[in-house]
């Protein structure tokens, strides 16, 4: 499991997340419920993590680019 801070488009602040992806600064998250984030590179405070649990962090997963009906993965 990898802790990350990712932050809204909409705002400047960012919040720690855990996703079992391979992400880094930069890359596209989603929610549970579909909300995309942008992965920061500030590091994760794993004491606050401890401390709150990791029940308390929510999931997120890398985002991918939804293939067209038109068009085939294999190219």
């Amino acid at each position: 499991m990898n802790y990350i801070k990712a932050k809204f488009s909409s705002g400047s602040r960012s919040y720690t997340y855990r996703t079992v992806d391979d992400v880094k600064a930069g890359d596209t998250v989603v929610t549970a419920n579909g909300a995309k984030l942008t992965v920061t590179d500030e590091s994760v405070d794993m004491a606050w993590v401890e401390t709150y649990g990791v029940n308390k962090v929510a999931a997120v997963r890398k985002y991918e680019e939804p293939v067209d009906a038109g068009e085939s993965e294999d190219k």
